[in-house]
């Protein structure tokens, strides 16, 4: 219904937090191994900016999802990780806000990738 190219023609949406609000994901693995982790989320004029982690430790800087125009963003690199199998936790914390943006914090994400390291 948004016009663009989401897995399955949809996406997970978290709305109505605040700064400081965190969720947590289960993100399922296999396998023991070694995985090279990337997201798929959504931009728009009145998404915030987030912190990720897995397991508990952050993946990078925190990721500004504001644009004027609602579309999926590229894959976003979180890291390399040795996973063991089982269920593993994908963070997202709310930290702020652009100030171009309309004054809310939702989040969308599209997918997870998990993608086994040679």
């Amino acid at each position: 219904p948004f016009g663009g190219s989401w897995e399955d023609d949809d996406h997970l949406i978290w709305a109505h937090a605040k700064p400081g609000d965190k969720l947590n994901i289960a993100v399922p693995v296999k396998r023991n191994g070694k995985y090279a982790v990337s997201v798929i989320l959504t931009k728009c004029s009145d998404y915030g900016i987030f912190q990720l982690s897995l397991d508990g430790r952050k993946t990078g800087a925190p990721i500004d999802l504001f644009d004027r125009k609602i579309q999926p963003t590229q894959p976003i690199a979180l890291g390399t990780h040795v996973l063991s199998a089982g269920e593993h936790a994908l963070g997202i914390e709310i930290v702020g806000t652009n100030p171009a943006a309309s004054p809310n914090y939702i989040f969308g994400l599209d997918r997870v990738l998990v993608e086994p390291v040679e």
